[in-house]
């Protein structure tokens, strides 16, 4: 049997890509829908200011869970795929288990100190004394946060993303909505709501724990001594602790300063319209889930030329998709936000200019997806501290004079400043770079369908909200689509297609 040429091992990544893009699309579609979901029915329950409540919860847990991982996803990602391919389970178990034992005992230790600490952080940094107790209740979930989060990460090293797509994206939002529901009927109130979402990550970790061990079972095997790459992990991990650190203050800069600063319901206000623009983060998500471990073997193995054009055609086709999420979510802010309650349309500026900082996001496609996965952790830090640092004198600056818009402003500012610096820092370490031509027909194609359905905006007589949504959302997309095949695809662009609909007649 003849080698494989380099056209079809290159075919094989791109299928390999499509269907793990397929289905970490529709986790993310599904569990995106689920949380916004969530978002409408407590903005629905109990208003902004409720609503600003949770969201610091939230907030602060998401940042005790990226305190706790203390960077190790990525090398557990890493190290998992590298061990895999050379066939070395020994390795792979000591990898996971030490990532396990060690993320486990600090969320332990911050879970204790939310706990005990959350009077100050209500009372004395954020002056709402109200945030204490659901603080208090929010301190629980975090270990199982993290024990979910790392167990997902370990299954994603085997590149595959059905089980983080299931449990994280599906289940528990699902579980969380329905618990929230049902609590809700029975009067608890906001308590039941954070009541819920503990018990959605307790449950959820069960899971993540119990797939890791069908995909690996020599996890528990006492006859694979684990081999502990603990200088490897750590050296790895510490430079992308500051870094996955500073992208969350980078995203959560906007609530915690709001939070600080202004109302309650402000920062319930800012958390529906932010959230709203960073829907198309969700398109860049699922690409670069499977594209992650791909890239650390392309790496690995030498093999250069198929990373470079992976890497283009994986970053314009999360371009694209990010695209058409930007103007769906400019020509219809004021429509989106309807739909938490007249009191939230408010934001809609704030949801524009956010979005169009995730554009460009969009736009540098997997830059720092390839700079954490080839071993540039310094340069991928060093670009999300310089923004994190921006963006919080930013918004101290902003915040008191121009209020939910200055956070966004700074928001959108942080965005574009880490994604440049990643851009020229790729280019010089790796000498890649994401744009070419391929780039110009997405781009008139989002131009077309924007003006189409700017057009139908004005001349249909419809009621602002959900019924505009509706109606508009869906011409846009369709448009956009018809455009994009009239200008003609890419022969990349075919195999993606292609091995899509493969991997959907092969689910069915």
């Amino acid at each position: 049997m003849s080698a494989p040429t380099e056209e079809e091992r290159y075919d094989v990544y791109v299928g390999r890509v499509a269907r793990g893009a397929g289905i970490s699309s529709f986790g993310q579609g599904l569990g995106r829908a689920l949380a916004y979901v969530i978002q409408i029915m407590l903005a629905r329950m109990y208003g902004p200011a409720q609503l600003g409540l949770y969201a610091l919860g939230v907030t602060i847990v998401g940042f005790a869970n990226i305190l706790a991982q203390f960077g190790m996803h990525n090398p557990l990602v890493r190290y998992v795929a590298r061990y895999q391919a050379e066939r070395d389970p020994a390795r792979v178990r000591g990898t996971i288990l030490l990532t396990l034992r060690v993320s486990l005992f600090l969320s332990l230790a911050l879970s204790i100190l939310m706990f005990l600490g959350a009077g100050f952080l209500a009372d004395t940094v954020f002056g709402k004394p109200a945030l204490e107790i659901p603080l208090r209740a929010f301190s629980v979930s975090v270990p199982f946060l993290t024990l979910m989060s790392m167990a997902l990460w370990a299954t994603q090293g085997f590149q595959t993303v059905k089980y983080y797509s299931l449990i994280q994206l599906i289940l528990q939002p699902l579980i969380n909505l329905a618990l929230i529901i049902a609590l809700y009927f029975v009067g608890a109130q906001l308590l039941g709501a954070v009541a819920a979402y503990v018990v959605s990550m307790a449950a959820c970790s069960v899971l993540a724990l119990y797939y890791l061990l069908r995909l690996f079972p020599r996890l528990l095997d006492r006859n694979t001594p684990p081999v502990y790459e603990s200088r490897a992990v750590f050296s790895d991990s510490s430079q992308v602790f500051v870094a996955v650190s500073a992208e969350y203050i980078n995203v959560w800069t906007g609530v915690a300063v709001l939070g600080v600063l202004a109302t309650s319901e402000d920062v319930g206000i800012y958390n529906a319209a932010a959230r709203t623009a960073m829907i198309s983060s969700l398109v860049f998500l699922a690409f670069t889930q499977i594209f992650g471990p791909i890239i650390a073997n392309l790496y690995t193995t030498g093999r250069l030329r198929d990373l470079e054009f992976l890497y283009k055609d994986v970053s314009r086709w999360i371009f694209m998709g990010g695209l058409g999420v930007f103007w769906v979510t400019v020509l219809l802010s004021r429509d989106i936000l309807a739909v938490f309650g007249d009191e939230f349309v408010a934001g809609w500026p704030v949801m524009v200019v956010v979005a169009g900082g995730q554009l460009f996001s969009s736009s540098v496609g997997a830059t720092n997806r390839v700079l954490l996965m080839t071993g540039h952790q310094r340069m991928y830090m060093l670009a999300m501290v310089a923004a994190a640092i921006t963006g919080l004198v930013a918004s101290f600056a902003l915040v008191p004079v121009f209020g939910i818009l200055g956070a966004g402003l700074s928001d959108a500012a942080t965005t574009v400043l880490a994604n440049a610096i990643s851009l020229v820092a790729i280019r010089k370490t790796l000498n890649l770079w994401p744009y070419s031509r391929h780039y110009l027909k997405p781009f008139v194609a989002g131009l077309l369908a924007a003006a189409a359905t700017l057009v139908a905006q004005l001349l249909l007589p419809l009621p602002e909200g959900l019924v505009t949504l509706l109606v508009l959302a869906p011409l846009y997309m369709v448009s956009f689509a018809l455009v994009l095949l009239g200008l003609g695809l890419s022969s990349s662009d075919r195999q993606l297609v292609k091995s899509i609909w493969l991997a959907v007649r092969g689910a069915g």
